[in-house]
């Protein structure tokens, strides 16, 4: 009986969870993390949490020196969960890890960045070793979308600059890059002060250009999941840099049938934080675009604005955000149907970097119009009331058939399709 006693009592001592310090807040331009007892095995029943607060105006970079953490399909047990800044919001995940496969490098998209380590009560290994460093400029930038820029942009980069960003997104997809502003030294043959973009994930991938002056570069695809953007100063004369934003395939499509349906990225979960999402919607000349939205669910207006400061999705009538917008949603205030003038619709999903919520899932229908000849365009009510019924989206075209005198005026309609 007693030996019964001290087992249990020894077994509840085991699965107790151990009193260790771990985490914290790092505050230092640079610095390593690493695992409880690390290069020993990790205590079980651990919970610890850094966060990483680097100056305004610079990113974290966190490269791994070593990895070793229990294996589970889907990191259920052992694991690390990185954060593109606070943890405490899930939209920030960057990812979670585990087994023995070292994570990528990773660089925020601003000054601050979270590490989660848990382990459970069985199996423990020799845990991990992380470095970080603040960067001015330049890192390895894996989010859904996000901007790069100049360092100091919008006021003069300094001279000798040398930044190199390497953009990696999921193996499925492609990166889109679209410079907003650019102006730098010019010189023929941009050997002074110049972006070079290659179409990969080194300088040794194929060459895309150099580009300098004022005229801002083409819009840039790549063949693969990966770009590089290099950007070189030299010792004398500058200009105000540059801003450019990059998309990933998740995160920006052309859409060109006649009918079909999107939603925001990883919807129904919430999606991520500090995003700009695409979606254009274009038919053929003399079409237009009549656009639903079954389900919206983001950050609630700003209370002092009134506003959509935070997260919001707006539609343009054409196909960029030069055009004139139909209107900016938020919270769950659900947009009305939308009918474009011309065959171009542009949805745009914006969100910061806190509060992610549900999202949104979006169903559109294009039809030849031609009021100028009597045709009307008609969208059969069933298509409102379920979108995603594909057999129920019908398009029905109907022809005025009037009488001529002022006397009569009823119309009748005649369904000629």
């Amino acid at each position: 009986m007693r030996s019964y006693i001290y087992s249990c009592l020894l077994t509840r001592l085991i699965l107790k969870k151990v009193s260790f310090k771990c985490g914290g807040i790092l505050s230092a331009s640079s610095g390593n993390i690493s695992s409880p007892n690390f290069p020993s095995r990790y205590p079980y029943n651990s919970d610890c949490s850094w966060l990483i607060v680097v100056a305004e105006g610079s990113s974290v970079h966190l490269t791994f020196h070593h990895f070793e953490l229990e294996h589970h399909a889907s990191c259920s047990y052992d694991y690390i969960k990185i954060y593109n800044g606070v943890a405490e919001d899930e939209g920030n995940l960057l990812g979670a890890f585990c087994g023995d496969v070292s994570p990528p490098q990773f660089t925020s998209s601003w000054n601050v960045m979270s590490i989660i380590f848990h382990s459970d009560r069985h199996v423990a290994y020799r845990g991990f070793s992380v470095g970080y460093r603040k960067d001015m400029c330049g890192g390895v930038l894996t989010g859904l979308s996000g901007e790069i820029s100049s360092p100091g942009y919008p006021l003069e980069y300094n001279n000798n600059a040398d930044c190199t960003w390497t953009i990696r997104v999921s193996n499925a997809s492609l990166v889109t890059l679209v410079f907003l502003d650019f102006q730098l030294e010019n010189n023929e043959g941009c050997n002074f002060d110049f972006v070079a973009l290659f179409d990969g994930p080194t300088v040794t991938h194929r060459h895309l250009g150099n580009y300098c002056g004022a005229d801002k570069p083409p819009r840039v695809v790549t063949t693969s999941n990966n770009l590089l953007v290099a950007f070189k100063s030299d010792f004398n004369i500058g200009g105000r840099g540059f801003k450019a934003y990059y998309y990933s395939g998740e995160c920006q499509q052309v859409l060109v049938a006649v009918s079909g349906t999107f939603s925001s990225p990883r919807f129904p979960n919430i999606y991520p934080n500090n995003i700009n999402c695409h979606w254009g919607i274009t038919q053929a000349s003399g079409y237009r675009v009549k656009l639903f939205f079954p389900f919206l669910d983001l950050e609630e207006r700003n209370s002092l604005s009134g506003e959509c400061d935070y997260d919001s999705v707006t539609v343009y009538d054409g196909d960029s955000q030069a055009d004139p917008m139909l209107g900016r949603w938020c919270g769950g205030e659900r947009p009305p149907s939308l009918v474009s003038r011309g065959n171009k619709l542009l949805v745009v999903l914006s969100t910061d970097r806190n509060e992610a919520h549900r999202g949104f899932t979006a169903a559109y229908l294009g039809g030849k119009c031609s009021p100028a000849a009597g045709v009307i365009c008609y969208v059969k009510t069933e298509m409102e009331r379920n979108p995603w019924r594909g057999s129920s989206t019908v398009l029905i075209f109907y022809k005025n058939d009037s009488d001529s005198t002022k006397k009569d005026r009823s119309t009748k309609k005649k369904k000629i399709l």
